[in-house]
């Protein structure tokens, strides 16, 4: 009975250590660590949490840009799907989503492929004319591709009709003109890809080549047993960076078509980006605006998780 009083005292005297005080300890110990990657966390807290969360407060409600906003509630969600020129968007932004991912994973997979073979002559300085376009002003390449597309004088017409084709209307009618934006998103994104695939392509071991070779493996064998399956986490994370950049589309059809703000003929190429560009800045409906960008959000995270989904499920 002694024994048993004593330890209970000996408990008792053991101070108890609450989760919030070993907490600030913890902190207080590690004070110079916080302490020097402290700046990332004040910037990112300045200048992507308050807007991302001042943002997600305006979409609730009305704001022109001058006075107080106005609650609104879930009006500005309704108001948007509600509206037709949102849906017009959002199908052609899967309309570029559907047709140019195949074209930017597949076409710049093959394009590395050709370049990190040793058998092609000068493949260095190839290299360096795909990357280009990526770092060229994007007003730059919209100007130079309403000159090689224009209906009357542009090069591509000019080929057309020179080996007896008719000339295409690319910026005055509906599909041509959603070509003509694939083209420049192509054209002007294919080296940053080109570069990750170059990359992945790199770290493949050669002998696995070799050894295919020795059982009589062709070009077409050796690149869809081999080089698919070793390129897959290069592919997806291609894959997801373009499905991205798809949905987020502005600048390519905004600056192809600045004269329609960017919806083209018959809104043909008009995005959700390019609809909310206009409604924050034309028509000063900034809680619509923030609530369109909300909904943009949502949708690229399910299409990325889509994706993921999908490769998981063909790697099992």
């Amino acid at each position: 009975m002694t024994a048993q009083k004593d330890l209970s005292a000996i408990q008792l005297s053991i101070p108890h250590r609450h989760p919030k005080s070993s907490l600030w300890r913890t902190l207080w110990k590690h004070r110079v660590e916080y302490l020097l990657i402290s700046p990332f966390f004040i910037i990112f807290g300045i200048f992507h949490g308050y807007p991302l969360v001042w943002s997600l407060w305006l979409s609730f409600h009305k704001w022109q840009g001058i006075g107080e906003p106005k609650w609104f509630g879930l009006g500005n969600y309704e108001r948007l799907l509600n509206n037709d020129r949102i849906w017009n968007a959002l199908g052609n932004s899967l309309i570029f989503l559907l047709i140019m991912l195949p074209i930017i994973v597949g076409g710049t997979l093959i394009l590395a492929t050709f370049l990190n073979s040793p058998k092609v002559v000068g493949r260095h300085v190839f290299r360096v004319l795909y990357f280009l376009p990526y770092v060229t002003s994007a007003v730059i390449v919209a100007i130079i591709f309403q000159l090689l597309l224009n209906d009357n004088f542009g090069w591509v017409n000019g080929m057309l009709q020179t080996i007896g084709l008719p000339r295409i209307s690319w910026l005055g009618e509906s599909w041509p003109a959603r070509a003509a934006v694939m083209m420049m998103v192509f054209w002007s994104g294919a080296g940053y890809n080109v570069l990750i695939m170059l990359g992945g392509l790199q770290g493949i071991p050669v002998e696995l080549y070799d050894a295919a070779s020795v059982d009589g493996a062709n070009n077409l064998q050796k690149f869809l047993l081999i080089t698919v399956p070793m390129m897959r986490g290069v592919i997806l994370f291609v894959g997801i960076t373009a499905t991205i950049g798809l949905l987020n589309l502005f600048s390519q059809p905004w600056l192809l078509f600045s004269s329609t703000q960017g919806l083209g003929p018959n809104q043909s190429v008009a995005t959700l980006n390019t609809i909310q560009y206009s409604t924050a800045f034309q028509s000063a409906r900034y809680g619509e605006a923030t609530a369109l960008g909300f909904i943009i959000g949502v949708i690229v995270i399910v299409s990325s998780l889509i994706q993921l989904r999908l490769t998981r499920t063909v790697e099992a």
